[in-house]
Protein backbone atom coordinates (compact mmCIF):
# COMPACT_ATOMS: atom_id res chain seq x y z
CA UNK A 1 0.00 0.00 0.00
CA UNK A 2 2.07 3.11 -1.09
CA UNK A 3 1.36 5.88 1.33
CA UNK A 4 0.21 4.07 3.98
CA UNK A 5 2.11 4.67 7.49
CA UNK A 6 3.26 1.85 9.50
CA UNK A 7 2.22 2.42 13.12
CA UNK A 8 6.08 1.27 14.35
CA UNK A 9 8.39 3.79 14.84
CA UNK A 10 12.34 3.93 13.74
CA UNK A 11 13.06 3.43 17.95
CA UNK A 12 10.35 1.08 18.37
CA UNK A 13 12.39 -1.22 15.83
CA UNK A 14 15.53 -0.88 17.67
CA UNK A 15 13.78 -1.52 21.11
CA UNK A 16 12.35 -4.64 19.90
CA UNK A 17 15.65 -5.91 18.18
CA UNK A 18 17.40 -5.11 21.03
CA UNK A 19 15.24 -7.23 23.32
CA UNK A 20 15.50 -10.04 21.16
CA UNK A 21 19.17 -9.79 20.85
CA UNK A 22 19.17 -9.10 24.98
CA UNK A 23 16.86 -12.76 24.94
CA UNK A 24 19.06 -15.09 22.86
CA UNK A 25 22.13 -13.68 25.04
CA UNK A 26 19.50 -15.20 28.35
CA UNK A 27 18.97 -18.17 26.78
CA UNK A 28 22.31 -19.32 26.23
CA UNK A 29 22.79 -18.01 29.74
CA UNK A 30 20.01 -20.36 31.05
CA UNK A 31 20.57 -23.05 28.62
CA UNK A 32 24.17 -23.27 30.59
CA UNK A 33 22.48 -23.29 34.23
CA UNK A 34 20.83 -26.24 33.24
CA UNK A 35 24.04 -28.18 31.66
CA UNK A 36 26.55 -27.16 34.56
CA UNK A 37 23.83 -27.14 37.67
CA UNK A 38 22.37 -30.10 38.39
CA UNK A 39 20.41 -28.62 41.71
CA UNK A 40 19.38 -25.36 39.88
CA UNK A 41 18.58 -27.38 36.61
CA UNK A 42 14.79 -27.67 36.55
CA UNK A 43 14.13 -24.24 37.70
CA UNK A 44 16.74 -22.45 34.90
CA UNK A 45 14.55 -25.01 32.26
CA UNK A 46 11.46 -23.57 33.59
CA UNK A 47 12.72 -20.09 33.11
CA UNK A 48 14.09 -20.65 29.72
CA UNK A 49 10.54 -21.78 28.65
CA UNK A 50 8.44 -19.19 30.39
CA UNK A 51 10.84 -16.39 28.76
CA UNK A 52 10.77 -17.56 25.77
CA UNK A 53 7.38 -17.75 25.58
CA UNK A 54 7.34 -14.40 26.35
CA UNK A 55 9.14 -13.63 23.74
CA UNK A 56 7.69 -15.44 20.80
CA UNK A 57 3.99 -13.97 22.04
CA UNK A 58 4.56 -10.27 22.98
CA UNK A 59 3.26 -8.03 20.77
CA UNK A 60 5.90 -6.34 18.99
CA UNK A 61 3.58 -2.91 18.30
CA UNK A 62 2.92 -2.96 21.75
CA UNK A 63 6.29 -0.61 23.15
CA UNK A 64 5.13 -0.80 26.65
CA UNK A 65 4.95 -4.55 26.68
CA UNK A 66 8.46 -4.78 25.08
CA UNK A 67 9.98 -2.42 27.38
CA UNK A 68 8.49 -4.45 30.08
CA UNK A 69 9.57 -7.54 28.63
CA UNK A 70 13.28 -6.20 27.86
CA UNK A 71 13.34 -5.18 31.16
CA UNK A 72 12.28 -8.87 32.65
CA UNK A 73 15.00 -10.00 30.42
CA UNK A 74 17.54 -7.80 31.85
CA UNK A 75 17.23 -8.65 35.68
CA UNK A 76 17.63 -12.18 34.73
CA UNK A 77 20.23 -11.25 32.43
CA UNK A 78 21.78 -9.37 35.36
CA UNK A 79 21.29 -12.28 38.26
CA UNK A 80 22.59 -15.16 36.32
CA UNK A 81 26.10 -12.95 35.40
CA UNK A 82 25.99 -11.98 39.77
CA UNK A 83 25.20 -8.07 39.23
CA UNK A 84 22.42 -7.74 41.13
CA UNK A 85 22.87 -6.47 44.62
Amino acid sequence: MPGATSPWRVNDVVAYDRMREAAVTVFAELHAVTRRDAFGADAARQELVELRRAVLTVDAYDRAAVADLARRIDAVLQRLEGRTP
